[in-house]
This record gives C-alpha cells, sequence and structure tokens, in this order.
C-alpha cells in the first residue's frame, strides 16, 4: 500500500514539476513499486517524457511497458504503449507504422471506455495522415477529436489538440475563429499549467503574426517560445520553432536563417530525431548547392546518404517489429482461450462433484433457481427503467410542442393587435390608409391560421412519439413563407428581408421542425437588428451538407455568451428580457436540429452583427 501510494502521489504532483524533475522522480521510484499495473503506468509515462530528448529511451520503456501489460492482461497499459511506441516511429520518419500502432491503440481506447486518451490518440492519427499527404482524412480525423473533446469532463488534452489544428490548417481558418480557438488553448493549458501546451499556444500565435504581417511581434513570439522550450527540454517543439525561423529569416537575412537551421540539425542529431534531421539537412544542401557551394553542401550531403542508407534498414525492422507485435498479441489472446477453457473444464467437474450427492443436487437446483429468479429481476427491472426513460422523453418532447405552439403564434398575433390599435382612432387614417390597415390585419391573420393548421396537423401525428421522416423541400419556399410573418413588422421598422437562397437548393427535413427553427431565427434577427437595416438568409451546399446562415446587422453577441448559447441556461445571466425569451427558443433549435441529425451554431461577423449557422445532412452522402 505504501509503495502504490508513493507513485500516486508523485502523479498528482505532475503540474508542479519539470519534465526533467518528474522523469527523475519516477525512475527513481521504479525499484519500490509492487504493483504490476502501477509499474506499468510508471514505465509509460517515463517514455512518454523521454521522447522529447532521447527517443532511444521513449522506445525502451515502451517496450517493456507492452510486454509486462500483455502478460498481466492490462488493457490500458498496453493501450498507453502501443501510443508510445507510435510516436517512436512517428519521430523515425515512419508514418506508416506509426499509423498501425496510433490505430491499434485507439480500438483498445474504445473498448475500456477511456474516452480522454482516445481524443490524443485520434489527434495523433490526424497528424500521421497529415504528414502522409491525407489532408482530407487528417482534417476528418482532427474534427472527431475536437467533436469528442468537447464532451470530456476532463477538456485538458484539448489545449495541444486546438494548437495543433491551428497551427497545421492556419491559412484555412478564418481570423475570428482562430482567435476563439487560441483563447480557448490558452485559457485551458494556463488553468493545467501545462508548459508544453503554453509554448505550443505562442509558437501559434507567432506564427500566425507573421501570416498577417506583424513580423517584429511574430518574430518575437518564435523566440520566446523557443527560449522557454529549451529550459524545459521540450525539444520536439523547439524543432518545429527554429525552422518556422530558418524559413521566415532565410531569404532576407540569410545568416540568421541559416544559423537557426544548424541548430536545428544539432539538436535534433542529439536526440535522434532522424525526421527533422532528414529535412535540416536537406534544406541546408539544397541552399548550399543551389549556390555552386559544394563545399558547403557536401557535409549535408553525407548526412542525407546516411539517413536514407539507415531508413533503408529501420523499414525492414519495423515490419518484422509488427509483425512481432501482432504475434504476441494473438498468444495473449491464445492465453485467454485456454484460460476460459480451463475454467470450463473446472466448472463441469465442480458440477459432476456435485451430482453424485444428493443433498449436493438439491443445493445446487436452489442455487439455480437463486440466480434465475435474479436475472428475471434483472430483466424485469430494465424493462421498468426503459419505459421510464421512453416516457420521460415523451414527456419532454410534448413539452417542446407547446413551447413551439406558444413561440410560433407570439409573432402574428402581437402584429395583429398593434395594428389593431392603429384602429381606436379611425378618424387619423384616411379611407386608402385604412383599407391597407385593414388588408394588413387580414394577411397576418392568414399567416397566423395558415401556421396555426400546419402545426396543428403535425403535432396530431407526433403524439404518440417523434418519428422523423425527412422529405425534399425547396429551401426558398420555405424561407418566403417564413419571412411572411415579419414582413409588417419589418415595413414599420423600414428593416429589409432578403432571400438570397438559390431556387435549385433542396433540403431534405421534417418540415414543421425546419420551419420552427427558420421562424425562430428570423425572429431573433428581426428583435435585435436596429432600424433600416438588413436581414440576409442565405444558404450554400458542401459535399455532404446543406448550410443556411441567417446574418443580422445587430451589435453582435457576448463573445462569452457564444459557447453556452444553446446549451443550459441555469447559470447563464441574460442582459435582458427579450435576450432571455431568445435563449429558451434556441435550446428547442438546438434539439430540433439535432433529432434532424444536423448541427447549429453562431459566430459574430467581422464587423458588426451575427449569423446563425444551421446544417443538414444530404441523403446518401
Amino acid at each position: 500500500m505504501k509503495y502504490g501510494l508513493r507513485i500516486i502521489l508523485i502523479l498528482l504532483l505532475i503540474p508542479a514539476m519539470s519534465r526533467s524533475q518528474e522523469l527523475n522522480a519516477l525512475q527513481q521510484a521504479l525499484p519500490t513499486i509492487k504493483d504490476s499495473n502501477q509499474y506499468v503506468d510508471a514505465l509509460n509515462r517515463i517514455a512518454l517524457l523521454s521522447y522529447q530528448h532521447n527517443i532511444d529511451s521513449c522506445q525502451e520503456y515502451a517496450r517493456k511497458a507492452f510486454a509486462i501489460a500483455v502478460r498481466r492482461q492490462y488493457d490500458k497499459g498496453r493501450a498507453d504503449a502501443l501510443n508510445n511506441i507510435g510516436i517512436v516511429y512517428d519521430l523515425a520518419n515512419n508514418p506508416s507504422l506509426a499509423f498501425r500502432y496510433y490505430s491499434d491503440a485507439l480500438d483498445i481506447y474504445k473498448k475500456i471506455k477511456d474516452s480522454a486518451q482516445a481524443v490524443e490518440v485520434t489527434m495523433n492519427i490526424a497528424l500521421v495522415l497529415q504528414e502522409r499527404g491525407e489532408d482530407d482524412k487528417g482534417q476528418l480525423y482532427f474534427r472527431n477529436a475536437i467533436d469528442w473533446g468537447r464532451h470530456l469532463r476532463n477538456d485538458s488534452v484539448m489545449a495541444l489538440l486546438l494548437v495543433n489544428y491551428l497551427s497545421l490548417y492556419l491559412d484555412h481558418i478564418p481570423q475570428d475563429s482562430f482567435q476563439i480557438y487560441l483563447d480557448k488553448a490558452r485559457y485551458i493549458a494556463t488553468r493545467d499549467h501545462d508548459q508544453d501546451a503554453m509554448v505550443m499556444v505562442t509558437q501559434t500565435e507567432g506564427m500566425n503574426d507573421l501570416r498577417i504581417g506583424k513580423r517584429s511581434i511574430g518574430v518575437a513570439l518564435l523566440k520566446e517560445a523557443a527560449t522557454t522550450a529549451l529550459a524545459h527540454d521540450a525539444n520536439y517543439v523547439v524543432l518545429d520553432i527554429l525552422q518556422a525561423l530558418g524559413d521566415y529569416f532565410i531569404k532576407d537575412e540569410p545568416d540568421t536563417g541559416l544559423a537557426y537551421y544548424q541548430q536545428g540539425l544539432q539538436i535534433a542529431e542529439t536526440q535522434h530525431y532522424n525526421t527533422y534531421t532528414k529535412s535540416f539537412s536537406r534544406i541546408l544542401y539544397d541552399y548550399y548547392h543551389a549556390r555552386g557551394n559544394l563545399a558547403g553542401a557536401q557535409p549535408y550531403a553525407e548526412k542525407l546518404m546516411t539517413i536514407y542508407s539507415g531508413e533503408d534498414t529501420t523499414n525492414v525492422f519495423s515490419g518484422v517489429d509488427y509483425i512481432d507485435y501482432a504475434v504476441a498479441t494473438k498468444e495473449l489472446e491464445n492465453a485467454r482461450t485456454r484460460d476460459q477453457n480451463r475454467k470450463l473444464v473446472i466448472l463441469i467437474l465442480s458440477i459432476f462433484s456435485i451430482s453424485v450427492a444428493a443433498i449436493g443436487l438439491v443445493l445446487f437446483q436452489l442455487y439455480r433457481l437463486k440466480q434465475q429468479h435474479a436475472v428475471t429481476l434483472e430483466a424485469l427491472n430494465n424493462v421498468v427503467n426503459e419505459r421510464n426513460n421512453q416516457l420521460q422523453q415523451k414527456h419532454e418532447f410534448n413539452n417542446k410542442l407547446i413551447s413551439l405552439l406558444a413561440h410560433d403564434f407570439r409573432q402574428p398575433i402581437n402584429t395583429a393587435k398593434n395594428l389593431t390599435l392603429l384602429l381606436k382612432d379611425p378618424d387619423a387614417l384616411s379611407r386608402d390608409e385604412m383599407q391597407l390597415l385593414v388588408q394588413t390585419i387580414e394577411v397576418s391573420s392568414d399567416n397566423a391560421i395558415d401556421i396555426f393548421e400546419n402545426i396543428l396537423q403535425w403535432i396530431k401525428r407526433q403524439l404518440s412519439g417523434f418519428s422523423y421522416e425527412p422529405v425534399p423541400l425547396s429551401l426558398r419556399e420555405l424561407v418566403d413563407e417564413a419571412m411572411r410573418p415579419f414582413l409588417p413588422t419589418g415595413e414599420q421598422r423600414h428593416v429589409a428581408l432578403v432571400n438570397a437562397v438559390s431556387e435549385t437548393i433542396t433540403i431534405h427535413a421534417d418540415r414543421e421542425l425546419l420551419q420552427f427553427i427558420n421562424r425562430n431565427l428570423i425572429h431573433n434577427a428581426v428583435k435585435f437588428t436596429p432600424d433600416g437595416s438588413f436581414i440576409t438568409v442565405s444558404a450554400h451546399l458542401t459535399r455532404n451538407e446543406v448550410i443556411v446562415c441567417i446574418q443580422d446587422e445587430g451589435k453582435g453577441i457576448n463573445p462569452s455568451k457564444l459557447p453556452q448559447l444553446f446549451g443550459a441556461k441555469k447559470e447563464l445571466k441574460y442582459d435582458s428580457e427579450k435576450e432571455k425569451g431568445a435563449g429558451v427558443a434556441l435550446m428547442i433549435c438546438k434539439d430540433f436540429v439535432d433529432r434532424m441529425f444536423g448541427r447549429i451554431w453562431a459566430e459574430n461577423g467581422k464587423t458588426k452583427g451575427a449569423m446563425f449557422y444551421y446544417a443538414l445532412p444530404i441523403p446518401g452522402k
């Protein structure tokens, strides 16, 4: 118990230690750890800490951890070891083998429901796919990792995930979205005292400043990140920064750029990072060779020849290594099968022995009856729980139907009320104005009746339980219909409602669910946009989705409220009752979009206003 407590305390103190301190503490504690699983955890942690400064040590500790985890049938230890071995081959410029080990680790993490580690190894797979040039697959894995990470209670891994995503796809992310992601990563890294993540946040911010022309600020941030990374032995991060600084200076200040490349090459060779050794050697060779300086290019040509020769040997060994791993895994499965068979034989012999004596047989039958009774009770309990869940879901859905009905009738009734107030003083209106007013009331009433009839028929179909049956619909016609109840208010306030949806776009959805979403988002836009402005509804197709945007020209949304806009509202403070009402309706919109297997989100415009998006899948995609 004392030894187990010691290793647990060391792991709890990790945020307060530097990498070297933690590594030394774990290595010193290894001989005192008696529990096999904790010993495997310590080996895997040492391997993970070692890859920044000694890739050979990382591999040695990971293989030891894997061997013990296989013998002990410790799945988490086996998955952690596979992840570490994947890192080794990733750094050794063998992305194919790294992908295999990462994938095997991911399968185990999913099996044991370790969501945090599953998110991290999914990020590693995305990085490998990007390195292999499979950019579309890499982005898909990144999006999956980010989606999973949002649901984690302990979201520490999200800092590294977000900065890696921003670094790789810097040129494809809008600046306002980039800043939101970067601020989120910085918050998590600062909260968790994650020095590596803080360095990568600074590095990513510096690269972005260089991209948008803030030269002095960007260079200063990259130098700051490099200095901090070196001080904490984060050599792998330093190499990326040194290469970025070299690339930036090589054209205008070649001596400075070459110095950064050479410093990176020295670190890469010392730490056995073959990928970076080859990368820096290739850059330096190309630089001197392009200028006809053969004497300067020769040392780097020799390094490249040595690396390429070593890669052939490594690739052969790697294939054998993975075969050994597969054989070890098969032997583990065989051992488990033998163990299960042995237990089965023992059970049969036990039953046979008990059957010899009558008393034993009676006791065995009673035991069997008791077990069957317990199974029956459990099955009945499961049925009751399932029915309770179904009733709860139906209850919640019916409450939403009532909210939907109340929400959709508020606008046309308010419009009719406001118009009838003008009739209190009929002498103030001309005959033509009176006729126009009556006509407007009639149109508004017809709209309310149409909405009522459509929703009423739909609710009757859904009262027995929600059934989603999407049908093809003309999106432009739906938007025209959804805008109609707000046209009188728009004319009074000189707010133009613009339908910019192409007539060729067809969307597959439940009509009334979709119209509730359209009416609510348009209603919110009318509510929060100033007089004399525009509200525009547009849409476009992607490979898999139809994406719809409702854009206003209001003051936008407080950035602190954006992440919670469609979630639970218990702790969210509203600035007004108007805002509170909109928030409750947005929760229903989110629920309806989820029921149609879509997604919904909001962003602020670059200069003003807010943009609400929802996306629904294209069938068969």
